[in-house]
């Protein structure tokens, strides 16, 4: 008996010895996952236990809210500093939160050596192909940058654009009223109206006359038809009336469908392998076939006209600007070049899915603030005083001449609200705040925290990079005791004075007098800057001269955002009368 028992305990040894060695692997495996803080930089302890790190509670929130800024702005304030770090990326390293205006404007202006396009957002345009959104701040960069160059001049904008902009307003003007004479008082989505403008704004600025599928033009088709019958009213004045929407082609619906895929893989945990999984579905080879073959099609009616002398759109204008290139180079012009077409892809989609939400956001800012809607209806008739004494809307003509203070002060403060971080990555091993930052590290510049939305963080100037010491300004910070997260367009402008020093009711808009990132800095600006800002300006301005925005009900608003390539609301109704 025994016996067998030290023969049992014999064979039993090396299996406990076998079992133990396996959980000591397995503790030390799990130790070696979890995420390793950046020395100096404040992060959630908690998260630090999990090899999940800050995951869980991420996702958490995001699912409910659909915004990621929202979140970092929280992690921010939970550290209480204006630098820390959140494990999001399972065995990658941290990403940094940087939440103070003075040092984000420095790494965008003037670090620009040391931080550059984030290679996570590039793996997530992998689908845009070659635009120059996707590359490095490299030759390929400049190079598509100096393709599209005239395109951004105020010949071109003014010229050809902005009468364009200006005639799709008039379009959604008329769709508006017939949306407003067959809802009777009650509210309605304008979500689908403002993209289809900007959409339409964004294929006008590309392709010029030569595109005639609009998607305005669609709707205009179908609220014509209808007839007040074939609209079902709700019985309350406060619930919405639905109106059908016209169909929209296959193009058009491309350009709907690729933001998406990129928003999605940038948020996928393998983006590379996410992007060649999906280029081998069915769904995704029709986008983009749809694609190219709109896109061949429009550039083969450019050439047509460019040989023949004709240099109106904005493919046009491109296809000039390769054929000067080709010559200074000695080669022939390469016109079907996939750099053509997916520069001016990137341009419509960016141009489409940012504008059409600022306009949303000014909208319901300028129906919830009813003292500011009609303290710019005014400013508008007594600046376009010819126009309103004549009881006739302005022409583009005379707004792109008027001097309106007010209108860019009310589009700046929208901006400011509703920006979204600003993402670099550090390309070399540097410091920020004096902190260590090693190359690959993700940078989130946060404008929607502390020193933006809210009282800045006090930083101790010895940690600031010498470039930012010495490039201080007086106004890099707001008057910080006023409610920073209110919607307040005076907070843009300043009162001229006298050679007295005697201050005038006379006033000037400053687009530098207080933070903003909304645009980016630096040699990464938002390259279609003035054309959004313009578009907005215009049609906005159009609508507070044409209707009175009235307040919707409470169900109907409200501020909460989708958060993309741009943040849009999730709500926009209206309810209208005409002026």
């Amino acid at each position: 008996m025994e016996c067998l028992t030290d023969l049992f305990d014999a064979g039993a040894q090396p299996r406990w010895l076998v079992a133990l060695f396996a959980l000591s692997i397995i503790f030390v495996l799990y130790h070696y996952l979890l995420p390793k803080p950046i020395p100096g930089i404040a992060y959630n302890t908690e998260a630090a236990r999990s090899i999940f790190g800050d995951v869980p509670a991420m996702l958490a929130e995001v699912s409910q809210t659909g915004e990621f800024r929202v979140w970092c702005a929280k992690q921010v304030r939970k550290m209480n500093s204006p630098i820390c770090q959140i494990f999001i990326k399972p065995f990658s390293q941290p990403w940094v939160l940087l939440s103070d205006f003075r040092e984000s404007r420095d790494i965008l202006t003037r670090r620009h050596k040391e931080f550059d396009k984030s290679s996570f957002l590039s793996d997530g345009m992998a689908c845009m192909g070659e635009f120059h959104g996707i590359y490095m701040t490299d030759q390929n960069f400049k190079a598509n940058r100096q393709l599209i160059q005239d395109l951004m001049t105020n010949t071109f904008l003014n010229g050809h654009v902005g009468p364009a902009v200006y005639n799709k307003g008039l379009e959604l003007m008329g769709l508006l009223e017939i949306k407003m004479h067959l809802a009777k008082g009650r509210p309605f989505s304008v979500k689908k109206d403002f993209e289809y403008t900007s959409l339409d704004c964004m294929l006008e600025f590309a392709f010029g006359k030569n595109w005639l599928d609009t998607a305005v033009g669609q709707q205009l088709k179908v609220m014509g038809n209808l007839a007040q019958q074939d609209v079902t009213l709700p019985d309350s004045l406060d619930d919405p009336v639905e109106f059908p929407l016209g169909e929209i082609v296959d193009f058009l619906k491309s350009v709907y469908e690729a933001p998406e895929i990129v928003e999605k893989t940038i948020n996928a945990i393998m983006p590379k392998l996410q992007t060649w999984w999906w280029s081998k579905q069915a769904w995704y080879k029709k986008i983009f076939e749809d694609k190219e073959k709109a896109m061949k099609d429009q550039v083969a009616i450019g050439i047509r006209n460019f040989t023949n002398g004709t240099v109106q759109s904005g493919l046009e204008h491109m296809l000039m600007r390769e054929a000067a290139r080709a010559e200074k180079d000695g080669r022939e012009p390469d016109f079907e070049s996939q750099v053509i077409r997916d520069e001016l892809f990137g341009a419509i989609i960016g141009g489409h899915h940012t504008t059409s939400g600022a306009m949303m956001w000014l909208t319901k800012y300028l129906t919830d603030h009813p003292s500011i809607q009609v303290k710019l209806r005014s400013v508008l008739h007594s600046t376009l005083s010819t126009a309103y004494q004549g009881k006739r809307l302005f022409t583009f003509e005379e707004i792109r001449h008027a001097k309106l203070p007010y209108l860019d002060a009310i589009v700046e403060e929208m901006l400011r609200i509703n920006a979204v971080p600003v993402t670099r990555e550090a390309v070399v091993d540097t410091t920020v705040l004096g902190c260590p930052i090693k190359k690959g590290t993700q940078v989130f510049l946060i404008s929607n925290g502390p020193g933006f939305l809210s009282p800045s963080f006090p930083v101790d100037e010895a940690k600031r990079s010498d470039t930012c010491r010495v490039s201080k300004r007086a106004n890099d910070y707001w008057d910080e005791n006023q409610d920073l997260a209110k919607f307040d367009p005076d907070r843009w402008l300043v009162r001229k004075t006298d050679g007295t020093g005697v201050t005038s009711d006379d006033v000037d808009f400053d687009g530098a007098a207080g933070p903003q990132l909304v645009f980016g800095l630096g040699p990464r600006t938002c390259w279609g800057k003035r054309l959004a800002l313009m578009e907005m300006k215009v049609i906005i301005a159009m609508l507070v001269w044409t209707f009175r925005l009235e307040k919707a009900p409470v169900e109907l608003s409200g501020y909460g955002g989708l958060e993309g390539i741009a943040r849009v609301p999730k709500k926009c109704y209206v309810r209208l009368v005409k002026l």
